[in-house]
């Protein structure tokens, strides 16, 4: 089917090519000027006949083809524009309607494409894509200090309606200056919106890879949290020794909350199980309350020898072997029955041996405790004993709300899909479930919601796989960990080895959890002038240097993406044929001599000068950019390839 696939790209793409030479060929018919050959690919012909004295010939290299008219070139002493039924012979005007017929022809064809998808009920598209709903914040970016956080909603960015996270990733790439950022702080619980308006200054971001990136902190939109199968066909795919294996969770459901906080994102979810954190239930003054606290190794608290003796002696009683310096604990002393008397400071001197940081994570629920705080459960265990908390301390355990599954005969549309995400969870009742985790009457369901059964997460390395899977995941690991090693520079060397270590230690759920699909679908001229914008933002970004030639796709890139979009559907495909032939219009009307927008320049100036212009100015002026064009072509031919590479190979 890959085969077949790249077969129908390239062809795809060769049809956009062959229909805008065809607009020149027609326009050059209709002004009187002489067609000499048209040419169906590239190459050496194959096959080839005459007819109305023009020679049609099909090539082997079938992506495009070209149009030869006669007087485009000097022959012998006779200058191109003497020629009377040649290109520059003709009337200026006339040049200009040949030369811009084959772009009009792109994007005419854009517009029918996304004619055919309009009526055809637009694509199907994961709803992370249109959604204002955040799903991840960075921590320590600005934003994130004024409270922003996942959940929260945007409704404007810069000024302009915001339409989903391709504006962002816009102004990140095109905008160097302070952003404007306008929306919701949402309490989900009490179903209330406050509004918001932060003017944010960007910053760089060494996580994207590019120094001309920037963000405004807001790191990824919202997605649904799914446990559903891939295909209809398949059964329950979670292994034994998964750690969801008993959990409860069921085809459909929608995981809502976990580890203290609503859930908004996979990114979020799987933020939360690997913070080296612990959830506490406890009790304040006679409420209950759930708090995110850090759990540190003992060694990097500063204990007075009375504590650490009877952290020793909860060792003993509950058998827990190795040094106790290596234990983990929280940054708080606890006294014999489990209340709070203070706060522990850090030994660690990068720290500046300062109390508790609560800006660790974007999440609501990361609060100080506060002496005389009662500890009831960690991790939604109760607690007997003191020795038991210390042992419970050692292993990460996750509480999780879902919503049971849902029966969605269709697709919902993706400008109302928002409404639904919001309003199609009872907040409250969820919050009510949560407050009962680690108490003695814990509500397990309510409604549409279910608490599971506690789930211990499992490292990436020790996951269960098939023997061979199992041995495929092992070498591959042992040709990154030597690569690594081989890189000569220490910090970089040290880097890579950290993150292969992390990467094998991170802790996981053990299932593959899916955003919901979004019928997407709005009119042809407004998906026109979507596309239309982005070239046009693309451009500007181009030109100010916001954004690197080397992040746009040559022909290879866009046959790679044409091949995945026929692996998607047909109108996914038939969109990419749009855009494509939406880019070759607009690219070929851009003032460049060797484009048809060059032309059309050249056309006009003979026109203001009242004389042709001489082959030799010409080309003077277009063996240059035909230069340049040819390395550029190279150039993106090979980002385009290093790309797949890399993906290939990663």
């Amino acid at each position: 089917m890959s085969i077949l696939y790249i077969i129908l790209a390239i062809l795809g793409i060769g049809f956009l090519i062959f229909v805008h030479e065809l607009g020149h060929y027609f326009m050059a018919k209709r002004v009187g000027i002489r067609v000499e050959v048209f040419s169906i690919g590239f190459g050496k012909p194959f096959y080839s006949w005459t007819r109305n004295g023009v020679k049609w010939q099909l090539c082997f290299i079938l992506l495009g083809g070209f149009v030869k008219m006669a007087g485009m070139e000097k022959k012998g002493s006779v200058e191109p524009s003497e020629i009377k039924d040649g290109y520059f012979g003709s009337k200026p005007f006339d040049r200009i309607k040949v030369a811009a017929a084959g772009p009009i022809v792109n994007l005419a064809f854009a517009l029918i494409f996304f004619t055919i998808i309009f009526a055809s009920g637009g694509r199907l598209k994961p709803f992370a894509e249109f959604t204002k709903f955040i799903g991840w914040v960075d921590p320590k970016s600005e934003i994130a200090d004024k409270g922003i956080s996942p959940g929260d909603e945007i409704i404007k960015y810069n000024g302009e309606k915001y339409s989903g996270y391709k504006d962002l990733i816009y102004g990140a790439i095109s905008n160097g200056k302070d952003v404007n950022i306008q929306g919701f702080d949402i309490n989900y619980y009490a179903s209330t919106k406050k509004e918001f308006d932060y003017t944010i200054t960007p910053y760089k971001d060494a996580r994207f890879g590019d120094k001309n990136i920037t963000t405004s902190g807001i790191l990824l939109p919202a997605n649904y949290l799914l446990y559903k199968p891939f295909s209809p066909s398949q059964e329950n795919p979670i292994p034994e020794g998964s750690p969801m294996e008993g959990s409860g969770i069921e085809y459909g459901d929608r995981i809502v909350w976990a580890d203290g906080e609503l859930i908004f994102s996979t990114y979020q979810l799987g933020t939360l199980i690997n913070q080296s954190k612990s959830l506490l239930t406890i009790e304040r003054s006679g409420k209950q309350h759930l708090i995110r606290v850090p759990r540190v190794p003992i060694s990097a608290l500063q204990i007075n020898r009375s504590m650490k003796g009877d952290l020793s002696d909860w060792q003993h009683d509950v058998g827990l072997k190795g040094s106790l310096e290596d234990l983990w604990f929280i940054p708080y002393e606890v006294s014999e029955k489990l209340v709070v008397e203070d706060s522990l400071t850090y030994l660690n001197k990068t720290s500046l041996e300062k109390k508790i940081d609560q800006s660790l994570d974007s999440s609501k629920s990361t609060k100080h405790l506060a002496k005389g705080d009662k500890i009831l459960a960690i991790d939604g265990k109760r607690i007997t004993s003191n020795s038991v908390f210390l042992e419970y301390l050692q292993e990460k355990h996750v509480p999780i709300i879902v919503q049971k599954a849902e029966d969605r005969k269709s697709n919902g549309l993706w400008s109302k899909e928002d409404a639904v995400f919001e309003k199609s969870v009872d907040w409250p009742q969820v919050e009510k479930i949560a407050q009962t985790v680690g108490t003695p009457k814990t509500i397990t369901s309510t409604g549409k919601l279910q608490l599971l059964k506690l789930i211990k997460p499992i490292k990436v390395k020790d996951y269960p796989l098939a023997k061979e899977k199992k041995k495929r995941l092992l070498d591959n690991w042992a040709e990154q960990e030597k690569a690594a090693k081989e890189i000569s520079d220490p910090v970089k060397r040290e880097e890579a080895l950290q993150m292969l270590n992390q990467y094998q230690n991170r802790l996981i759920l053990g299932i593959a959890l899916q955003d919901q699909t979004v019928r997407y679908n709005p009119n042809p001229f407004a998906l026109f002038g979507d596309v239309f914008k982005e070239i046009y933002k693309t451009l500007i970004a181009l030109v100010t240097g916001y954004v690197s030639p080397k992040h746009l796709a040559g022909p290879v890139g866009m046959l790679d993406m044409m091949q995945k979009s026929w692996s998607v559907g047909l109108n996914e495909a038939l969109f990419w044929l749009g855009a494509v032939s939406l880019n070759l219009g607009i690219l070929n009307l851009l003032p460049i001599p060797v484009l048809d927008g060059g032309h059309i320049c050249l056309a006009i100036v003979e026109k203001i000068r009242g004389k042709a212009i001489k082959i030799k100015t010409m080309e003077r002026l277009i063996i240059p950019f035909v230069i340049l064009f040819i390395i550029f072509f190279i150039y993106l031919t090979y980002n385009d390839i290093a790309r797949i590479f890399f993906r290939f190979f990663k």
